[in-house]
This record gives C-alpha cells, sequence and structure tokens, in this order.
C-alpha cells in the first residue's frame, strides 16, 4: 500500500472459493477439498501429508512408495505424546465403529478427549474406560439414547474386562468429568428410547404411536420415580397389544435391557390404571 496516497499495489487475500483439480490436458474434473482440511479425530488435525500408491506405476516404484509411507507416518508422530493421542483416537474411532455412532458423535468425542488431556483428568486412569465416558457424556449431549450400560458391553465386547466393574468405573469416570469440565448432561426422555427400541421390536408405526400416547397418559404418581428406559419398555409392551401386535415380555426386557420380573409387576400396576382411567 502506498504510504503517500493509499494505493493498493499489492494485496495478499485468502481464496474463499473451493478448489478445482485439473488433469493436464484436460478440463476441470471436480473439486479438489471437501472439507475445511481440519480433521479433529487425527492426532494431527489431518494437515500431514499422506502418501499414495496408485497401480499406474511400475511394481518397483510401487514398493518404494509404500516405504515412503511408512517413514511419513512414523514422522507424523513427534513424541510419546503424540503417539498416546494417536493411539487414544485410534481406540476411540473402533469404539464409535461397535457403536454404530455417526462421525460427528467422534469429532466432538475426540475434542473432549483432548480437553481431558489438557486437564490431567486422563493421567493414571484406564483409557479405554476414560473413552467410553466421553463417549457416553457425548451421546447426551448430542440427544441420543445410548445407556451407559450399552456403552459398557461394546467397551467389553472389544477390549475384554469384567462387566460390572467396567460399568461402576464408567459412571464414576463420568461424573468426574462433568464436574472439571463443567458440562449439564440433558436427560433422555421416554420418547427418544421408545423411538430407538421400536423398530428392534420390529413394532409398526400405528404401534409406536400409540406407545406414545400411552407414555402420556400414565399418572405422574405412578411415572415419576422410574427410569425413562424402563417406561419405554413398560409402553412398548403395552401398546402393541393394543392395536393387535403382540411381543412377548421376555423380548422387551431382552433388547431394553431391563429386569423381567420388575417389567411384568409394572405392567399389572400400569393395566390398573389404564383399566381406571
Amino acid at each position: 500500500m502506498c504510504t503517500r496516497c493509499g494505493l493498493v499495489i499489492l494485496e495478499r487475500l485468502l481464496e474463499p472459493e473451493p478448489e478445482w483439480r485439473m488433469k493436464p490436458g484436460e478440463e476441470m474434473v471436480g473439486r479438489a477439498d471437501v472439507t475445511s482440511g481440519i480433521d479433529v479425530t487425527q492426532h494431527d488435525l489431518g494437515i500431514g501429508s499422506i502418501i499414495g500408491v496408485t497401480m499406474e506405476v511400475s511394481p518397483s516404484w510401487r514398493a518404494r512408495l509404500r516405504r515412503m509411507r511408512e517413514l511419513q507416518k512414523r514422522s507424523r508422530v513427534r513424541g510419546w505424546e503424540d503417539r498416546s493421542l494417536r493411539e487414544a483416537l485410534v481406540e476411540l474411532d473402533k469404539l464409535c465403529e461397535d457403536l454404530a455412532l455417526p462421525k460427528g458423535v467422534k469429532a466432538e468425542a475426540s475434542v473432549s478427549y483432548r480437553r481431558a488431556r489438557v486437564k490431567g483428568i486422563t493421567v493414571g486412569r484406564n483409557l479405554y474406560q476414560v473413552l467410553a465416558a466421553i463417549v457416553f457424556i457425548t451421546c447426551r449431549m448430542r440427544g441420543i439414547p445410548r445407556t451407559d450400560g450399552e456403552v459398557s458391553d461394546a467397551l467389553v465386547a472389544r477390549f475384554g474386562g469384567e462387566k460390572h466393574g467396567v460399568l461402576r468405573n464408567i459412571r464414576k469416570i463420568t461424573r468426574l468429568l462433568t464436574q472439571k469440565l463443567k458440562l449439564k448432561l440433558p436427560r433422555i426422555t421416554t420418547d427418544d428410547y421408545i423411538d430407538r427400541f421400536a423398530p428392534q421390536l420390529g413394532l409398526s408405526k400405528k404401534a409406536v404411536e400409540r406407545a406414545h400416547e400411552l407414555h402420556k397418559t400414565l399418572p405422574r404418581r405412578f411415572t415419576q420415580a422410574k427410569p425413562p428406559r424402563f417406561l419405554a419398555a413398560m409402553t412398548l409392551y403395552l401398546a402393541p397389544r393394543l392395536v393387535g401386535e403382540r411381543v412377548t415380555l421376555r423380548r422387551v426386557a431382552r433388547t431394553l435391557g431391563v429386569g423381567m420380573s420388575s417389567l411384568s409387576k409394572n405392567v399389572a400396576r400400569a393395566k390398573k390404571f389404564m383399566a381406571e382411567g
């Protein structure tokens, strides 16, 4: 910029438009960038280069490219901190895959894990249980109906361990993370659990709508002391019978992970309230 008249002689600005890739002698073939270029699920935020291997070159060159790629992967890890972070994010990816969670959950869980590392919460604690607690917290924050029991079951199936002890530790770490990170977990409603487990029971749309209506008609003195998943199990057992469908009590209890005897007793009480209403 000229200091006398203010004329801009040279201007350096970032081009906000997408980048297009082009091969020599060909027309424009497509966008080269599909994201912002930053991936929080990678330990280096995805800004490191990746060497690809193509079949268009000779076998000897492909072998060279593979060796170069392995060396390049090692160079992306600068020390034990990067190595441990990369290992944690890889295990987080496996856990999210087992729970069939979307990529957005994995990204948010990766950010939460980085925050926990900065605050020193992960030091001295089991890595897998910390990751499971973070995944459970992320699901609650996004309103995804996943219980801590489901997360612990996926963790035990993937990495092993004693089920009750793992679940107890996950709950302890969850309370610690919510306190240290100052998070407020929203409650998953009964309607969320109904919508989630109804397809697994093979219920029709009419039965699902009846389950939502039935949940709202039960008296508050009967429902206020019961967890949402248990209420969903009751309504998913009673509603199909009201519309001419049938599902067994054992199947409902096994699918939603509740006790069959407790479910049977409360279903009988709910029928009395329905008869009185």
